[in-house]
């Protein structure tokens, strides 16, 4: 329920930075506020949702066509975050999430079959995007192999993934157990994406986290993100996750003070814009070490990074700032 009076142009600000505007239409709706809302405000979320809602059914059909193709080649996929949602989201959900692309985990003695039946639908390697693509597609289909998931969170995560199977308009894919999804989720943007050192916070996946907190082994994923490293960070983001969405996380999993400085910090980040730029600064620039130092840090040749910086400082700072970490920054608070 939304407060009285609400700035409704800082919440759609908000929202539409974070991906977020379909699922507060949503909400409104459920919750019987939209009608009470001034009407230009009902009209945008309505619009926005409804073609999010359009989109999404286009991205459905792509992901089961092109689980089809897999099937008939002998390749039952792993589908992963935003493809799994899409697969099992009744019609009425479907408009609520937003997202860039499908992942499927394959294993890797499957690479040959599965890029075979891909390219015989129709998909090709994109320069400056990770994955396939299509030109008549709403978005991108990427295709992990199990070998660079095991390199990138470790055995003990994907232990974690307790697979079953979902069939649906005759294509059988694997979903992976909520535990997993949630330890996948946490490590893709705390770790993948620099959040824990950066201080960001992409408020789309802890929505994504809070759907799934009534299911989550929630020892099992601090006993497989303690064994891989990780659980200062995934401990910050669940200290984020009781904060900003009142999910009820175990009293024990989030008493430390390192989380806790974590989380006030993020906090501050957001609220406190002052502050801000030296965290930020600082955060940046530590990750960006630690990236440089693992042999993961932007490439640049001398005879493109001035005309690159040129082009992105056209585009404005948050541009200019991706080229230079390399990294895309997304929908981040």
């Amino acid at each position: 329920m939304p407060p009285a009076p609400a700035d409704w142009l800082a919440v759609i600000e908000i929202a539409n930075h974070s991906w977020l505007t379909p699922a507060v239409f949503l909400a409104l709706e459920r919750s019987g506020a939209l009608p009470g809302q001034p009407s230009e405000i009902r009209d945008y979320l309505s619009f926005i949702h409804g073609r999010n809602r359009q989109r999404n059914l286009r991205l459905r059909a792509q992901l089961i066509e092109a689980i089809g193709g897999l099937n008939r080649a002998g390749v039952r996929p792993m589908v992963l975050k935003g493809a799994g949602i899409l697969l099992l989201a009744p019609d009425a959900d479907i408009g609520a999430r937003m997202m860039s692309d499908l992942d499927l985990l394959i294993a890797d003695k499957e690479k040959p079959a599965a890029d075979a039946a891909l390219g015989a639908l129709g998909y090709q390697a994109s320069q400056g995007l990770h994955g396939l693509w299509r030109s008549a597609d709403a978005g991108v289909l990427e295709l992990h192999c199990l070998n660079d998931a095991l390199e990138a969170y470790g055995a003990a995560i994907i232990a974690t993934a307790r697979c079953s199977s979902v069939e649906r308009d005759r294509i059988q894919a694997w979903l992976p157990s909520p535990t997993f999804r949630a330890a996948h989720l946490i490590m893709h943007d705390q770790v993948k994406e620099g959040d824990y050192w950066r201080g960001s916070i992409d408020l789309r996946h802890l929505r994504d986290l809070a759907a799934l907190a009534g299911e989550i082994d929630w020892h099992m994923l601090e006993a497989s993100l303690s064994a891989a490293g990780w659980w200062t960070a995934a401990e910050t983001q669940l200290l984020t996750l009781h904060g900003l969405f009142g999910v009820q996380v175990p009293a024990d999993l989030t008493g430390r003070l390192a989380p806790r400085l974590q989380h006030w910090r993020r906090m501050v980040q957001i609220r406190h814009p002052i502050l801000a730029a030296p965290l930020r600064l600082a955060g940046a620039m530590a990750w960006l070490a630690r990236r440089i130092r693992l042999g993961d840090g932007p490439s640049f040749t001398l005879a493109d990074f001035a005309p690159r910086i040129a082009r992105k400082l056209l585009q404005g700072r948050r541009r200019t700032i991706e080229a230079l970490m390399g990294v895309h920054l997304g929908p981040k608070l």
